[in-house]
């Protein structure tokens, strides 16, 4: 192999000036570039922190977009542990007295006692029916233990809605079957027929609550009153008897009358409007800042002209200042309730005028912000639906962003090939020059050589 040591003929540095030359031609193309880079990355990274700014404002217009969110009810009762309850926006304010005579129950049967989960009982079919389901269950020879009909009433695919185990007591084992939902419809039947006949100890008629098998719980309605009107339901869970309001029934005390009051949130929907004026002024501010000019320090935000970034600002602001349509609104404009406009785009506050106009009127602030069709939130909530939307305008900006940036990471690699390709070229340009001064260094040390070899002439 061939070794080589640029520079060596001719004293120069040809590596340091190649890289100087190769660095001055790369440098135009290279800075440019380099800044596209950065001002690409500065806008994707100022879009991020818009699109997190618009998903925080989203967030605060769930409180108002839906009526139910905003006119929330408080529940309050006056005797503890006997039901507790939840109440809708539909509820109606108001005080109900409320007895709990009965809770609804499961029918729960139980068999005699075996000697243990491995005893073998018979074989047949186990026909059973809960309410209108009927189950046909074909117990066979060799999978007729306890613990082999629990399993397979278990996994029944038509189980009827049952569910059996096995207690095991003092006296032995006992299959305990038990209906998965309550109430008085829910009564179990079973009956053994064919095979060995073995399996008719699990006989029970839940009509005449008789046969083989013991009742540890027949099923049974909840009963309670509502105001003096009497209420019965096959769940402890209420629903209906007080419209918009579910009683969850946990305890029963016949004769003991207790106090439901439900009544209207009004701090909760006075914090939904605070948090809404909040997020929507921490989003008029990050995008002024990131559209803002310094006339100062001539810096600018990464943003300024964008026309995204302007066309949902002025989107937001124009759908604030619309009126809602006239529908029979008590309230039309936010300016109403107490919500003004500041010079800068910023919303104001009156809390006093808020707070009079929620007591005054509390359905009808909320249908200001949350009615169906027009409601000030619903309608803003669907702009920013549209904005942050897998096609929307934020997303769209931040795919043309990312594609530039790939362009300009192909164009670099396009650059460093050309470079290579240059920096190859002048090296072998300085090379040959070395190679030929060395050459011209060799010839003059060998003329100075035989220049001073030859014989000197003696003057007389």
């Amino acid at each position: 192999m061939e070794l080589s040591a640029p520079g060596i003929g001719s004293g120069l540095d040809v590596a340091g000036i190649v890289d100087q030359l190769v660095a001055a031609e790369r440098a135009p193309v290279g800075n440019r570039l380099t800044a596209n880079e950065a001002k690409a990355n500065e806008e994707l990274s100022a879009i991020g922190t818009l699109k997190s700014s618009l998903a925080a404002f989203q967030e605060a217009l769930g409180k108002l977009s839906d009526l139910g969110e905003f006119q929330t009810r408080t529940v309050s009762i006056d005797t503890e542990g006997f039901f507790t309850a939840t109440a809708t926006s539909v509820a109606v304010p108001g005080f109900y007295d409320v007895e709990v005579n009965s809770l609804a129950a499961r029918n729960k049967l139980a068999s005699q006692a075996f000697v243990d989960t491995g005893t073998a009982i018979g074989t047949g079919t186990l026909s059973m029916t809960v309410g209108a389901q009927v189950m046909d269950l074909e117990i066979l020879d060799g999978e007729n233990t306890l613990a082999d009909i629990r399993s397979a009433i278990n996994d029944a695919p038509d189980n009827p809605g049952v569910v059996a185990t096995i207690v095991n007591a003092e006296d032995g084992a006992h299959l305990v079957i038990t209906s998965t939902e309550t109430g008085a419809s829910q009564e179990i039947s079973i009956v053994a027929s064919g095979g060995d006949g073995g399996l008719a100890i699990f006989d029970w008629d839940g009509a005449t609550d008789s046969g083989a098998m013991a009742q540890v719980q027949a099923g049974a309605d909840a009963s309670l009153t509502v105001d003096g009107f009497a209420i019965t339901s096959s769940k402890n869970a209420i629903t209906g008897a007080i419209e918009g309001v579910t009683l969850n029934l946990e305890d029963a005390d016949p004769g003991t009358t207790m106090r439901l009051s439900i009544g209207l949130d009004n701090e909760v929907a006075e914090k939904s409007v605070d948090k809404f004026i909040e997020a929507y002024n921490d989003l008029i501010g990050t995008i002024s800042e990131l559209t803002a000019f310094d006339a100062e320090t001539q810096l600018a935000g990464p943003l300024l002209g964008d026309p995204t970034a302007r066309g949902i600002k002025s989107a937001l602001r124009r759908e604030l200042s619309q009126i809602v349509p006239d529908t029979g609104a008590v309230f039309r404009t936010l300016a109403e309730i107490g919500v003004t406009t500041n010079p800068n785009g910023t919303l104001e506050l009156d809390s006093e005028k808020l707070a009079t106009s929620i007591a005054g009127d509390f359905d009808a602030v909320g249908r200001l912000f949350a009615g169906a069709d027009n409601g000030i939130a619903v309608r803003m909530d669907a702009i920013l639906g549209g904005i942050l939307d897998t096609s929307g305008q934020i997303e769209s900006r931040e795919e043309a962003l990312k594609e530039r940036l790939e362009r300009i990471t192909d164009q670099r690699e396009v650059l460093d090939r050309r470079m290579d390709a240059v920096r190859e070229r002048y090296s072998k340009q300085f090379n040959a020059m070395d190679a030929l001064v060395a050459q011209l260094n060799s010839t003059s040390g060998f003329l100075q050589n035989q220049l001073a070899n030859l014989p000197k002439i003696q003057s007389r």
